[in-house]
C-alpha cells in the first residue's frame, strides 16, 4: 500500500481539509471515496481501508469541516461554517475531482456511513459525481430526533442569529439525538449506541480525533437537519440517476436508521421510484457501526467488496 496526501480549501472558505489517497500493489481496479460520520474522522475506518486495499481498489477520504485532523489543524470543531450542508457535499465533491485529476480513469464508488451516508446521498445527485455506485451504510433514516422531536423553529433562529457559530443549547442538540439509548438497558453509556461491543464504544470514546462530546453549532446542526430533510425528500429520490446501484447496511439495534426500518425504508423508496439496483442488508442484534462489529464486520466488507466489484466489472468503459 502507498499513501498520498491531499489538502485543499474547503467550500467554507476556512478549513484546509486533510485527505489521504491509500493506493494497492499493482494495477487498481476501481476509486472508492469512503465518507465519514459524525464526530469521527476518516481513520476509524482503517481496517475497511486495508480490506479494499488489498482487494486492488484505492481508497480515498477526508476528514470534514470541524471533524478529525482538519479540525485539528483549524482548531475549530463541531463547525462547517455557513451553509453546512451545502459545504460538507462540496468538499466530498471537491475531493473526487481532485483524486480523478490525479488517478487513472477508474469506476468511482461512494462509502458513506451515518452522517457520511447523508454527504453521500448529497454527492450522488451532483452532476460532477458520475457515480458506479453507491454504499450506505448505518443510514441516517426515519431518525425520531429529526422527525419528530427537534425545535425546528428555535433551531431555525439560532443559526440565523449573531450567534451562529456558537454552541447550540445542549437540550438543542439532545433533541437531535432523542431515543438513541431507550433500548439499551438502565444506565447506558452516552454512546452504547455505537456497538454492542464493548471495546468498539470504548476505543470510540477515547480517540481524541473523534472528540464526539465536541459542542455542534447552531449553524452546523440546522446544517445537518436541513441536509437530512434533503436526502429523504422526494426530490432527492428523482434526482437520482435509475440505474446507479446501491448497496444499504445497517443494524436493527441501530437508532440511526430507525432500528433497522429505516433501512427498508428507504431501499423500497427506491424501487418504487424507478432504481432496480438496490441491496439491503440489516444485520440482527447489532448497532450503528456495523463495520466495527466484531461479528458483523468481516461479513459487512464482502458485502462492501462483491457489490464494488459487480458494479465496476460490468462497465465496460471507466467511468468519466
Amino acid at each position: 500500500m502507498s499513501l498520498q496526501e491531499i489538502e485543499f480549501t474547503s467550500a467554507n472558505g476556512r478549513d484546509t481539509i486533510q485527505a489521504w489517497v491509500y493506493e494497492p500493489i499493482g494495477q487498481p481496479k476501481a476509486i472508492v471515496q469512503l465518507v465519514h460520520g459524525l464526530g469521527e474522522h476518516s481513520r476509524r475506518y482503517l481496517h475497511l481501508i486495508s480490506t479494499l486495499v488489498d482487494t486492488g481498489f484505492i481508497v480515498v477520504a477526508g476528514d470534514h469541516a470541524g471533524h478529525g485532523r482538519t479540525a485539528m489543524q483549524q482548531g475549530t470543531w463541531g463547525d462547517a461554517g455557513e451553509d453546512a450542508a451545502k459545504v460538507v457535499v462540496a468538499d466530498e465533491v471537491t475531493l473526487q475531482a481532485k483524486a480523478r485529476a490525479a488517478l487513472p480513469p477508474l469506476p468511482y464508488v461512494v462509502f458513506g456511513h451515518s452522517w457520511g451516508s447523508m454527504i453521500a446521498r448529497g454527492m450522488a445527485v451532483d452532476p460532477q459525481a458520475q457515480l458506479s455506485g453507491l454504499i450506505l451504510c448505518g443510514i441516517a433514516a426515519q431518525m425520531r430526533g429529526i422527525e419528530t422531536t427537534i425545535n425546528r423553529p428555535e433551531l431555525a433562529r439560532l443559526a440565523s442569529g449573531a450567534g451562529a457559530a456558537e454552541a447550540a443549547p445542549q437540550d438543542l442538540v439532545g433533541q437531535l439525538f432523542d431515543g438513541f439509548l431507550g433500548r439499551f438497558g438502565d444506565n447506558p453509556g452516552p454512546t452504547a449506541w455505537v456497538a454492542l461491543d464493548a471495546d468498539v464504544v470504548a476505543d470510540h470514546a477515547r480517540d481524541p480525533f473523534n472528540n464526539f462530546g465536541a459542542p455542534l453549532s447552531a449553524r452546523f446542526l440546522q446544517g445537518f437537519v436541513d441536509l437530512y430533510d434533503h436526502v429523504n425528500s422526494d426530490d432527492w429520490y428523482k434526482q437520482l440517476p435509475a440505474d446507479l446501484p446501491v448497496l444499504i447496511l445497517a443494524g436493527d439495534q441501530d437508532p440511526v436508521t430507525n432500528y433497522g426500518e429505516g433501512a427498508y425504508h428507504v431501499a423500497n423508496r427506491l424501487t418504487d421510484s424507478g432504481h432496480a439496483d438496490v441491496r439491503t442488508r440489516v444485520f440482527p442484534g447489532v448497532r450503528h457501526e456495523v463495520h466495527n462489529e466484531p461479528t458483523t464486520r468481516a461479513e459487512t466488507e464482502r458485502e462492501t467488496v462483491e457489490f464494488i466489484q459487480r458494479v465496476t466489472q460490468r462497465q465496460d468503459s471507466p467511468a468519466p
